[in-house]
């Protein structure tokens, strides 16, 4: 597919189920191998290369070159840019970062039609989301304080807003490490589309609410003029608790497999939600 390659650099994930390669041609043109952790992300991510990723324009996602379902590969582009979390950054640049990643995503969102719930059962993500809030307490145990406990418990008494939440074409995992910034041309771009799906557009809110937002308002107010629209009603309800499930579900995987990012990105998040930090407004 690419001719002859002239380097190889393992660019996966510190983390024992990301298997991803840089590939360099002898005319320097770079490319990425990867070979997905499971089917259900293969098919994923593939599908979103295929049918959503394109819609966002030329640069602004990698484009899929190949794929091979038997050994779950997919050969990409390079996308132009860095990942946002191994560059320093002015805050003039993160301003254009965060307002471009909104728009990204609200083109993502509208993708397929989905933004019509097409694809989306709210009832069923609602008995889901509320069945797993009692299983991921059950797995965490002594994980967990009594006190953190009865906050998870009481955040989750606002699922049922979520049959009023937008339905989308998400991301699925919209946090800084998976945003590129191209400094020449001032351009963003989206990577890794594995957890890609019609699901909640509140979904790819989570991790930027508790990750850059926290200390800078102002890269939340910016994301969501890019993305054409503030939080609706519903939304603000259960941010806090997605955001809460989402922590000790990461908290949980994190301890099991020794990723140590995960689980402090856990432990932050319920101390943020513990001390009463707002996610629902800047």
């Amino acid at each position: 597919m690419i001719g002859p390659i002239t380097l190889v650099r393992d660019a996966s994930w510190n983390r024992a189920n990301s298997k991803v390669w840089e590939l360099t041609c002898a005319d320097g043109t770079r490319f990425f191998l990867k070979i997905s952790p499971s089917k259900v992300f293969y098919t994923r991510e593939t599908h979103a290369y295929r049918f959503a990723a394109p819609a966002l324009g030329p640069g602004r996602a990698p484009r899929l070159q190949a794929a091979d379902p038997a050994r779950l590969a997919m050969l990409l582009t390079a996308a132009p840019g860095q990942t946002v979390t191994t560059m320093t950054l002015t805050m003039r640049d993160l301003v254009k970062v965060h307002r471009q990643a909104g728009y990204l995503l609200r083109v993502l969102h509208d993708a397929l039609g989905a933004s019509n719930k097409a694809g989306v059962d709210a009832l069923a993500e609602i008995r889901a989301r509320t069945e797993s809030v009692g299983k991921h307490l059950a797995a965490a145990g002594e994980l967990l304080t009594h006190t953190e406990q009865e906050m998870v418990l009481r955040l989750a008494r606002h699922l049922p807003a979520l049959e009023e939440c937008p339905a989308a074409f998400i991301h699925g995992d919209v946090q800084t490490r998976n945003l590129l910034w191209d400094a020449p041309s001032e351009c963003a771009a989206l990577l890794d589309f594995e957890r890609a799906r019609p699901a909640l557009a509140v979904d790819d809110f989570v991790h930027l609410a508790v990750g850059p937002w926290v200390q800078q308002p102002r890269l939340r107010r910016v994301f969501f003029t890019g993305y054409g629209r503030e939080l609706t009603y519903p939304e603000r309800q259960v941010l806090p608790a997605l955001a809460a499930m989402d922590a000790v579900s990461g908290l949980v995987w994190g301890t099991r497999v020794h990723d140590v990012e995960v689980t402090e990105r856990a432990r932050r998040t319920l101390k943020l939600l513990a001390d009463g930090a707002r996610l629902d407004h800047a």
